[in-house]
């Protein structure tokens, strides 16, 4: 029997494309679902001079899919990390709390690991896995949720043997439960990109958001083997943020949109209290968004919604309040984690 009861995934982080590293204690994380799946070319022998085909090869190995999770303050700094680039040993904060610098590097070679998922009887062990990014996303009244999208060499079934064995994984104890994200615990904040930094004056208050950010990363197959190299970006990363309003009580965005005003804002989420002064924290910083869509749509007697659309973009110099901040995006996150993500 196998369920998703059963199931237990874990991250690690690797060192050699195309090698699988075990799995050890505080790498198993809490997930929602697991969607990775593994392709192979089906390449017949359509030679001419046969009324059919009666043989065939096996061709190229593709390997992707999504990785969903509740965002929570501490459990997923890895993936995080490796999504944006840039992590380090994160700063004290005070004697227990601790403030990790995540910011988005122009690419992220060499960051990766091995995914290794226990099913009920097998493990399906992904030996080398390039995050392409992420999106999140959460609504009034509940959770916030975080989807990483992944890019595999391979997918190897181990029982008793490989990297990460049934045995093995089954044994590794799953993170406590807790610390989630909540909708209620986020402030939103936004203002015009060349003004103060900001601070109450600048609140909105969005009941659904959507954030995304994803390198367009792409593996290319070489002789010699069946499985990509290790991806490499095939385009330019694009991020975007979506805000639903449920009420359309405001001509600003709308302006915006009309006049290509540049803005800045912010989205922090503030948990639980770790010691005196110092709470479990999530800040996301967007020096520099744009208005791409903006609506006010009457759809029969009911409340006249407003959603609103963003593309994240880069900025020259960093913004009034964004110290040194300059990339589409980048987080600041405080837990009682001491060690650097990316070690």
């Amino acid at each position: 029997m196998s369920s998703g009861i059963e199931a237990k995934a874990a991250f690690s982080k690797a060192a050699t494309w195309s090698t699988a590293v075990s799995a050890a204690a505080g790498d198993t994380i809490l997930i929602l679902s697991e969607n990775l799946g593994r392709s192979r070319e089906f390449l017949p022998d359509d030679s001419a001079g046969r009324a059919f085909a009666a043989d065939s090869d096996q061709g190229l190995i593709t390997v992707g899919g999504d990785l969903n999770a509740y965002l929570r303050y501490q459990g997923l700094e890895v993936l995080l990390a490796m999504a944006l680039g840039t992590a380090g040993t994160p700063s004290a904060a005070g004697t227990a709390a601790y403030r990790h610098t995540l910011r988005a590097a122009d690419d992220t070679a060499g960051l990766f690991g091995t995914l290794a998922v226990y099913k009920g009887f097998s493990v399906h062990e992904a030996p080398s896995v390039k995050v392409d990014g992420f999106t999140m996303e959460g609504e009034a009244g509940g959770p916030v949720k975080i989807t990483f999208h992944l890019i595999g060499d391979d997918l190897n079934i181990n029982t008793t043997s490989g990297a990460n064995t049934t045995a093995a994984i089954s044994a590794l104890d799953q993170p406590e439960p807790g610390l989630r994200v909540l909708m209620r615990h986020g402030r939103f904040l936004m203002g015009d990109q060349d003004g103060d930094a900001l601070d109450a004056s600048h609140e909105i208050r969005p009941n659904r958001f959507r954030l995304s950010f994803k390198r367009a990363l792409a593996g290319d197959h070489l002789a010699g083997g069946d499985a990509i190299a290790e991806p490499t970006p095939a385009g330019q990363p694009q991020a975007t943020l979506e805000l639903d309003f449920p009420t359309y009580t405001s001509d600003t965005f709308l302006t915006d949109l009309g006049n290509h005003t540049r803005k800045k804002a912010s989205i922090t989420f503030t948990g639980p209290e770790i010691e005196s002064g110092h709470n479990y924290q999530l800040a996301i910083y967007l020096p520099h968004l744009v208005i791409t869509n903006a609506e006010a749509a009457v759809n029969g007697a009911g409340k006249i919604a407003h959603p609103v659309s963003c593309a994240l973009l880069a900025a020259t110099s960093a913004p009034t309040g964004m110290t040194g901040i300059t990339a589409p995006l980048a987080i600041d996150l405080t837990n009682t984690n001491p060690n650097d993500p990316l070690a």
